[in-house]
């Protein structure tokens, strides 16, 4: 099978947020399987090319967007972990951003315009531009070179599956549109039919039948030109379907009802060979350990190593990130309970309901910690700094990201709060579970597939005071049972392990979905 993967991101390659880790894993498993796998991928400033090589130019186009042309030059390269192909697209709206999606403290510093944190103010452009582009690509190479399916991931490519239809070119070509998230400031909409028709050029008929009140919808404009729909859990797929689940969804749900659109839900694999905690060069961790077999000597080594080198020294040096906060440990590290929350720093994650339930958490059990880390709002950063002044010696900060800290942050700590107020399928808990750490998640979508008390623990109504009491809930275990903590951090290792493997997910549910779709 001929498959193109079209992302704005790769893990190891342009990386943001969770959609990195699953264009990765795809191309990298059905390439494995001897699929002839292509990424398309933009060139951005903060690309990495350590997996690239066999770099070279392969052609040139013009794109008509906005009433220009638009000169964009293509090259191909390989990738040297997972022996897939790579076409990069490259245009002046992608090179010269030092983020995929939001500005960088550093572009806010060259032009106050551009807010840290806030999205490019040319994001339509630049969708429609990448997009375009691939579609264009496919128009210079021989028919039987352009795949069989195009997997288009996320709102800002799920538009191919319109340019294909209304040019009539590639008839015998599929497209599957993975939707990562439909929350708001996720849809990457166009505010009206004008705008859209400026960017697109698609039809008038087809951009007012993708209307979301005022807004045409992305994921809309796929559904209507008969792309297949999946998303990444089997429980987002039911909340996507839900016509009550309009806030969520900023509208689209009651949409998606009303059209009886088909929606897939395949949970996200875990690509437990670039984490794994019993290999130090995949972990990045300094030591190695093994939750499946409750040897976690390591992980308390791991522990010592983060807050005496990283959270307790003034001669801290990780790019990328900024600290706040020291923490008051015991000489043997094993007095405290630390509880992280590492991910985005955005209201979707709950992160108010984390901010409010820390004060009563802190007063009511003196040995326990907080190592939080990640960027995104600066008022919701804020809180946190200032939650790092109050309470002196409990809670540390790091502020932005560094790969090497969001792993030690989610390896050196007994539990991670993961208070989602909706969570497509969650990565944060999987790779807590696969160092040991136990997860206590908002019962919403993805998160749902930990298993209460099984794998980590779940509650329903999310509170802070709901928070508070199930956080109590598990530091009362921890204190008094701590067997059933160890047997719990076993399980939930072995679960994300055994259960959901990539390799597993794209031979089990992907590949057959893909077949099927094929013969159609």
């Amino acid at each position: 099978m001929k498959l193109w993967i079209v992302s704005m991101e790769c893990a190891g390659i342009a990386e943001a947020g969770g959609v990195k880790n699953v264009t990765f894993s795809l191309c990298k498993e059905f390439a494995e399987l001897k699929h002839k796998v292509t990424l398309f991928v933009p060139i951005f400033k903060c690309n990495s090319w350590n997996l690239v090589e066999n770099f070279e130019k392969a052609a040139e186009a013009q794109v008509e967007l906005c009433g220009k042309k638009e000169n964009v030059r293509f090259y191909k390269a390989t990738c040297r972990d997972g022996d897939f192909s790579i076409v990069f697209v490259n245009h002046k709206s992608f090179y010269q951003k030092e983020a995929i999606y939001t500005y960088t403290e550093h572009e806010q510093q060259q032009n106050p315009e551009h807010k840290k944190g806030e999205g490019h103010k040319d994001l339509l452009f630049k969708d429609v531009l990448f997009q375009k582009a691939v579609f264009e690509y496919g128009k210079r190479i021989p028919r039987s070179e352009v795949a069989e399916i195009i997997h288009c991931q996320d709102a800002s490519t799920a538009m191919i599956p319109a340019f294909i239809q209304e040019a009539k070119c590639y008839s015998k070509t599929k497209c599957v549109v993975t939707i990562h998230n439909a929350g708001p400031y996720y849809h990457h909409d166009f505010t009206s039919i004008g705008e859209a028709a400026w960017h697109t050029g698609l039809s008038s008929e087809l951009l007012e039948a993708s209307l979301n009140k005022k807004c045409v919808e992305p994921f809309l404009i796929a559904a209507n030109c008969g792309a297949e729909l999946t998303t990444v859990s089997e429980k987002y797929a039911q909340e996507l379907l839900d016509p009550f689940n309009t806030e969520a969804t900023d509208g689209l749900s009651p949409l998606f009802a009303e059209k009886k659109v088909k929606i897939t839900g395949i949970t996200n694999g875990f690509d437990f060979d670039r984490y794994n905690p019993e290999d130090k060069q995949a972990s990045l961790l300094p030591f190695e350990f093994a939750p499946e077999k409750n040897e976690l000597d390591g992980k308390l080594k791991c522990r010592k190593f983060f807050i005496q080198n990283i959270v307790n020294t003034d001669n801290f040096d990780c790019t990328g990130v900024k600290k706040f906060g020291k923490l008051e440990c015991s000489p043997s590290y094993t007095k405290e309970i630390f509880i992280s929350y590492h991910g985005r720093i955005t209201s979707q994650k709950g992160l108010t309901v984390l901010t409010k339930a820390i004060p009563a958490i802190i007063s009511n059990f003196d040995n326990v910690r907080f190592v939080i880390a990640g960027q995104g709002e600066p008022s919701l950063e804020d809180e946190i700094i200032l939650l790092t002044q109050k309470y002196k010696g409990k809670i540390t900060f790091m502020n932005g990201y560094n790969r090497v800290i969001a792993r030690l942050t989610s390896a050196i700590c007994d539990f991670i709060v993961l208070p989602s107020y909706f969570e497509p399928c969650g990565l944060e808990d999987f790779i807590a579970q696969v160092y040991g750490t136990i997860p206590v998640a908002h019962a919403t979508g993805g998160l749902t597939k930990i298993e209460d008390g099984k794998t980590g623990f779940l509650y329903s109504n999310n509170t802070h005071e709901c928070l508070i009491a199930k956080l109590t809930e598990v530091i009362m275990l921890f204190n008094l049972k701590h067997a059933v903590i160890n047997k719990i951090i076993k399980a939930g290792a072995q679960s994300v392990h055994k259960e959901f493997y990539w390799k597993n997910i794209v031979k089990n549910k992907y590949l057959p979905f893909f077949k099927e779709i094929l013969k159609k």
